[in-house]
């Protein structure tokens, strides 16, 4: 193997375990937030469901008063209806519209039952939700707790893996070569290089043309026309 590309390899032993433990400490919290997240949404919601509630109990109350009014003008005409001072066209009138009220009545009392029992079911939503919330938080605290038991363990060996990789030699490395050593890293997830065998890449397994294998052979940095990895071979 040609010094430059073991130079390269002993550099990957390093750099995947720290790229895992850099993934790790960049998924973690992530995760913590989208949990949070989550639990706004819940929290959001069940202000929105006690809006609606408290909504529609006024809009109730309000059917609820109307009905009062109503049959307060009921008594009133059905009291003036039994007066022997009026004449059969006013009785007539007063009839007619007791009538009119007795349908109003009827009507708004279903609307506010209608109304109440809309604001009993949203109750009941909001109820179940904030129950949930209270298993959903009792669980974020313990995942969060774990968490940071885990970052706590990630950062420690983040700082092992960078002092390590800091006393790694890079001799001998031509800076261009180091540079897309670098870039892959990133661009492929920790593994900027891949074993040629039997004429193929092992990371994509895709074949190589033959002249790469030779260019390769002679000392060249040779990347992965399919996956774009360096490659070495381990003969």
């Amino acid at each position: 193997m040609q010094p430059i590309t073991q130079a390269l390899l002993d550099l990957q032993e390093i750099d995947r375990k720290l790229y895992r433990v850099e993934s790790e400490l960049e998924r973690l919290p992530a995760e913590v937030a989208q949990r949070e997240h989550e639990l706004a949404q819940i929290e959001a919601r069940i202000a929105e469901l006690t809006q609606q509630a408290a909504a529609t109990r006024r809009d109730a109350k309000e059917v609820e008063d109307y009905t009062v009014g109503m049959r307060q003008r009921q008594r009133k005409l059905e009291s003036e209806s039994t007066k022997g001072k009026i004449d059969a066209a006013m009785l007539a009138s007063y009839q007619h519209e007791i009538r009119s009220l007795k349908r109003g009545i009827s009507e708004a009392e279903d609307e506010a039952l209608r109304k109440l029992g809309a604001a009993e079911a949203i109750e009941k939503e909001r109820a179940e939700l904030e129950q949930r919330l209270a298993e959903e938080r009792r669980i974020f605290e313990e995942f969060q707790s774990n968490v940071e038991k885990e970052l706590a363990v990630a950062k420690a060996r983040q700082a092992e893996l960078l002092a390590e990789r800091q006393s790694a030699s890079a001799e001998g490395v031509p800076p261009e070569a180091l540079e897309l050593y670098r870039r892959l890293l990133k661009t492929r997830e920790g593994e900027a290089l891949s074993e040629l065998a039997d004429g193929h890449c092992q990371s994509c397994f895709v074949q190589i043309p033959r002249n790469l294998g030779v260019r390769l052979a002679k000392g060249e940095i040779v990347q992965c026309p399919s996956c774009t990895r360096i490659l070495y071979r381990t003969f």
